[in-house]
């Protein structure tokens, strides 16, 4: 049995293609210490100008499962796309979502000089809102970079709806979310439904928003 295992897959050009999104870089690192759990850590940045099929994507990601892991750590460069239908997805995939106990997007932006999504781009599509994942052991979910775009609220609402043991969500929000008395006022609106799960809203930065059981007000 291997107790200790680390490894890092780099790929380059148009190798693993999910639509507007490129496999930039996949690592699998087992647990360091009692407590501690296993990550899958995935990085894909978004194109403007490439449409890629899905099928080597999702293969190239299972066949590095090679060892157990309990978090999927995702590091999102956007380029203002919607990464809704993306990371829907990769919780689809049977080997991700059935053993999953924890969520972690990171997103990022570009300069503020790159060009960003085109009107009608293929990143988002309209069935993705409205699939059923069985998230059976996902607990918790934290989201940095958090802009409280609509689709971004589809996300969420999605994730709350497919995870029946849910324990928490941490939000970190980007400075125009955090300045945004509609945009907090809609998280804790949509997170105070869900009363078993503990919601937290920091500024990306760390400071925080609020901490509370989400049927408070």
């Amino acid at each position: 049995m291997v107790e200790k295992f680390s490894w890092g897959c780099y790929f380059y050009g148009h190798h693993a293609t999910f639509g507007v999104w490129i496999l930039m870089k996949l690592s699998l690192k087992t647990a360091e210490g009692q407590g501690q759990l296993s990550s899958l850590h995935m990085h894909a940045n978004s194109s403007t100008d490439f449409y890629g099929e899905t099928d080597n994507f999702e293969k190239q990601i299972v066949k590095h499962m090679i060892v157990p892991f309990s978090v999927l750590e995702l590091h999102l460069t956007t380029k203002e796309h919607v990464y809704g239908a993306f990371v829907v997805h990769l919780l689809g995939i049977n080997r991700i979502r059935s053993v999953m106990q924890r969520l972690k997007v990171n997103l990022q932006k570009p300069a503020e000089n790159e060009e960003g999504c085109l009107p009608h781009c293929s990143c988002d599509s309209p069935n993705w809102k409205s699939q059923t994942i069985s998230l059976t052991s996902l607990e918790e979910v934290e989201i940095t970079g958090f802009d409280g775009e609509d689709h971004e609220f589809d996300l969420l609402k999605l994730i709350l709806r497919c995870a029946p043991i849910l324990k928490r969500i941490i939000l970190k929000l980007s400075q125009e979310a955090w300045e945004s008395n509609d945009r907090c006022a809609k998280i804790y609106d949509i997170l105070r439904v869900y009363s078993s799960v503990e919601c937290s809203i920091y500024l990306s930065s760390g400071l925080i928003h609020g901490s509370q059981n989400c049927t408070s007000t």
